[in-house]
């Protein structure tokens, strides 16, 4: 098979740049994993049975070769401006601060019909091999990239009921409140009314050790903290 029928990866941005690989992968590394908690019982001989939490997002990890000299003459752009593009990935966006949420850009990598993974980046570690003699300009470099998927809210259990879609669910633990959930969940405490509200806690003081509570995602969260109800206390 000549060169130019070979299948090559690309990575492509949602802010419409995209990165051809000029080396296919010798490994792709896909993980999944599934979260449970159990809260033990004092003085129970048995062992407590476990709740399903939640499940964690895909994770595609893998190791791609960029080189200097087969850039330039394939007429693409250089080790270190690839490197540049793929480290802006992982930054906000200019045009994304004028949103509720500014995130980065979403990353799809595709390779042939075989593998076809969209998620942000977690993770890019970069690692400069070779250097020009004269100037120090990196010719070749290594990135191993993290891929984490983004699962889609899933739908209310009951179109008609107006439930809230939810991305993901929490328990409660001892010495928690709304307001530390809202703060590891969004980063912003003051954002526990949309989570009370969600989950139609009228005391958020009086919530049990080990309940679990639905998690919407933040754009809820924020409309249902300034539109919602108003109960006492997230703490």
């Amino acid at each position: 098979m000549s060169a130019d029928k070979i299948a090559r990866a690309v990575l492509t941005g949602s802010d419409g740049s995209q990165l051809d690989c000029q080396f296919n992968p010798s490994t792709l590394q896909i993980t999944k994993t599934s979260h449970w908690n159990a809260q033990p019982t004092r003085g129970s001989p048995n062992v407590p049975r476990p709740q399903f939490v939640g499940a964690g997002p895909e994770v595609l990890t893998a190791k791609l070769l960029f080189d200097n000299f087969d850039i330039v003459h394939q007429g693409g752009t250089s080790v270190t401006n690839a490197m540049e593009r793929m480290l802006g990935w992982t930054c906000v966006s200019a045009q994304s601060y004028d949103q509720d949420t500014p995130q980065p850009p979403t990353v799809n990598f595709q390779w042939g019909n075989g593998i076809d993974f969209t998620g942000f980046l977690q993770q890019v570690q970069i690692v400069y091999t070779v250097f020009a003699p004269a100037d120090g300009t990196p010719l070749r470099a290594i990135a191993t990239i993290s891929l984490h998927s983004i699962p889609d809210d899933p739908p209310g259990t009951n179109p008609t009921s107006g439930g809230i879609s939810g991305r993901r669910c929490a328990v409660l633990e001892d010495c928690d409140g709304l307001a530390q959930i809202a703060y590891r969940e969004y980063g912003d405490p003051a954002l526990w009314r949309g989570i009370a509200i969600a989950n139609d806690i009228e005391d958020p003081a009086r919530v049990p050790v080990g309940a679990r509570l639905l998690v919407p995602p933040r754009t809820q969260a924020a409309e249902l903290s300034r539109s919602g109800g108003d109960p006492a206390d997230g703490s």
